[in-house]
């Protein structure tokens, strides 16, 4: 266990040496045409977005997805799992549409019947059919609340959150072609204070089947070869029409080979929309509702 562990470590700073610098996703196209080519970058997720049916998800309240997720190898002894226990272990994940509230429950292994949940930006943790509720301010679970829920519905909430969408130019990975949208907030150039995104729309299907993503608020300290990822995404049709993913790959840096270098995977299927009650969501009193925004200072 001592030498994994030390591998781990070592690992980490060869990653961390790698790069010093901040992650820049800015293409060449970008680059060339600052603070340009606005309208044909948001027409371009516009279509993508009505392409994969979100329009028909932001029609329901709520939604939830049994989901498993697989680490590869060494990643697995690493203090990265956002949400510790998951491995080849049945979770499912309860959301409020368009918001980031929402839980997830253990359905397995020795976590099982464990609900950790997020509510305007406080944590929560119970047991299945408790009616106690415990305030749990873990940041690991409430980054991985946060994040998990935001990637599910990341095309539609970039195309109505950023300040900044930008047509990237166009780009090939094995065998398919894509036309790539930068998008941000605050300043085109990279910053400390908010993420970019750089997504990849398969000129075939119009959906977005990868994601280059820089990660600035990660719950642990990150050498800045760690903050930066490419989510491959697979989609399947859901009973209300809507394209969500059904396999996620998540490996580190631009884009490569997705089975052999990723860092983990999470798989998700039976999605079923407005099947419980809001309220579920919502069991801490009295909190102001954020919504999909972020307040400045967690009171």
């Amino acid at each position: 266990m001592k030498s994994i562990f030390k591998l781990s470590l070592l690992t980490l700073l060869v990653i961390g040496i790698q790069s010093c610098k901040s992650v820049d996703l800015r293409t060449d196209v970008v680059l060339d045409n600052p603070n340009s080519k606005e309208q044909k970058g948001k027409q371009l997720l516009e279509k993508a977005v009505l392409a994969m049916g979100y329009d028909k998800l932001t029609q329901s309240q709520v939604y939830q997805t049994t989901a498993q997720f697989n680490w590869k190898g060494i990643w697995l002894t690493m203090p990265m799992n956002a949400l510790p226990g998951n491995n080849n272990k049945n979770i499912k994940f309860r959301f409020a549409t368009n918001t980031f509230d929402g839980q997830v429950e253990y359905l397995e292994g020795r976590k099982k019947e464990t609900i950790q949940g997020l509510q305007s930006w406080r944590g929560y943790k119970t047991e299945t059919n408790s009616d106690y509720f415990k305030q749990h301010e873990h940041d690991r679970y409430i980054w991985g609340l946060a994040t998990y829920h935001y990637l599910l519905e990341a095309p539609y909430r970039v195309l109505n959150e950023c300040d900044i969408i930008r047509y990237a130019g166009e780009t090939s990975f094995q065998g398919k072609n894509f036309d790539l949208i930068y998008a941000t907030w605050g300043t085109e150039a990279p910053n400390k204070k908010y993420d970019r995104w750089l997504m990849y729309v398969n000129k075939e299907t119009g959906f977005v089947d990868m994601l280059e993503v820089t990660i600035n608020d990660f719950f642990l300290p990150m050498p800045k070869g760690m903050q930066h990822a490419t989510v491959h995404l697979e989609r399947k049709k859901t009973s209300i029409g809507t394209y969500l993913p059904s396999n996620v790959i998540i490996q580190l840096k631009s884009p490569k080979n997705k089975e052999k270098t990723k860092v983990y995977s999470f798989a998700l299927q039976d999605y079923k929309f407005d099947s419980f009650p809001k309220e579920t969501l919502y069991p801490l009193k009295g909190l102001p509702f954020y919504g999909n925004s972020k307040p400045k200072k967690v009171e």
